[in-house]
């Protein structure tokens, strides 16, 4: 399944660097506006990441999506 953890071995991103961006002191900053579909974005102080809030709609299209692909990867074995 295609997930935070795969986008980071993908960028060769450190899990500890990653973590410490996230939740090191005042961490995250809301962006001034909310994005087209009502969504919210932080930028993390280091400017590094930037996190998108997502509807339950969706995180359902993404978990369709991700479970097609695995389906999809699977048939191809």
């Amino acid at each position: 399944m295609f997930n935070i953890s795969t986008l980071r071995k993908l960028f060769k991103v450190d899990p500890a660097d990653y973590m410490l961006s996230l939740c090191g002191d005042d961490a995250l900053r809301e962006l001034s506006s909310p994005g087209k579909s009502g969504s919210f974005f932080y930028l993390t102080n280091d400017d590094r990441y930037m996190i998108k809030t997502m509807k339950k709609a969706e995180v359902k299209v993404y978990l369709l999506l991700s479970f097609s692909k695995l389906f999809l990867s699977f048939l191809d074995w």
